[in-house]
């Protein structure tokens, strides 16, 4: 089954620059179709507006590549997919006009669609997408910024502790292992590293993890991190992990870029 994953962002919200983003993977196993389009501050401009936009823009855009379904749609709004899968009533007008022109889209080539909510780390690459595009350049570059401290060979990576040592769990570990072992990681592979709840790190404040991580890379998260404890402490914690020394600075970085995206 193709799947086709979409997002939408209004900054600021209302009223705003809409951008929207969707990404297309295809089951004969091509390269993935990523598209994104963005209009102009409006009164009427929402973040439902956007998501609802970025759905329309990417079921037009699957159908003229030829794409003929079944299709499956995944988007982190839990407001569009419920009401799109008939689960919520919709009572805004705007939102109204866009389901009515989406189920028409639809209805007009017989495309069988499953509506699927997803979480926003499993929607990253849309939600990147759908950042309006001075928003998405600033990101790039900020994103460009933190690679350079991860261009480091993996043979030439430095760590703080060994992750087949470490207290994680088997699953982390081997995102870890994936990541260090990894020339050039990219974005979507630091915003998709999770802990998955609490571990033996989470909970330890900085002034242990720096006697556990010792002064120098106590040190480099200072200077990474200046006046900001909690980011030192993330670092701090992603090394003591197993995280090669100059991914934990740019897995905290990516984190510091996300948490910004989720605030507009």
């Amino acid at each position: 089954m193709d799947t086709l994953n979409f997002d939408g962002s209004c900054d600021p919200n209302p009223g705003g620059i809409m951008g929207f983003g969707w990404i297309i993977n295809w089951s004969s196993g091509k390269k993935p179709t990523e598209g994104s389009k963005e209009k102009k501050p409006s009164k009427s401009n929402t973040n439902n507006v956007a998501e609802y936009t970025a759905l329309k823009e990417g079921i037009k855009n699957y159908l003229k590549l030829g794409g003929k379904g079944p299709l499956q749609v995944c988007g982190d709004s839990k407001l569009v997919i419920s009401q799109m899968s008939g689960k919520w009533k919709v009572n805004n007008q705007n939102l109204a006009k866009i389901k009515e022109e989406t189920d028409s889209i639809i209805k007009k080539h017989n495309l069988k669609v499953k509506f699927t909510w997803v979480p926003r780390e499993q929607n990253s690459i849309a939600d990147r997408l759908a950042l309006p595009e001075s928003r998405r350049s600033k990101l790039s570059k900020s994103d460009s910024k933190t690679s350079k401290g991860s261009s480091v060979k993996p043979e030439n990576r430095k760590f703080v502790a060994d992750v087949n040592s470490s207290s994680v769990s088997s699953k982390l570990r081997l995102k870890i292992n994936e990541l260090n072992t990894s020339p050039s990681p990219g974005f979507k592979s630091f915003a998709q590293l999770k802990v998955g709840g609490f571990d033996s790190f989470s909970r330890k404040k900085l002034e242990t993890l720096q006697k556990e991580a010792g002064p120098k890379a106590s040190s480099v998260v200072r200077k990474e991190f200046p006046k900001n404890s909690s980011q030192q402490a993330s670092a701090l914690r992603w090394m003591l992990r197993g995280l090669a020394t100059d991914l934990a600075i740019r897995k905290v970085k990516v984190d510091i870029e996300l948490s910004k995206k989720r605030k507009k």
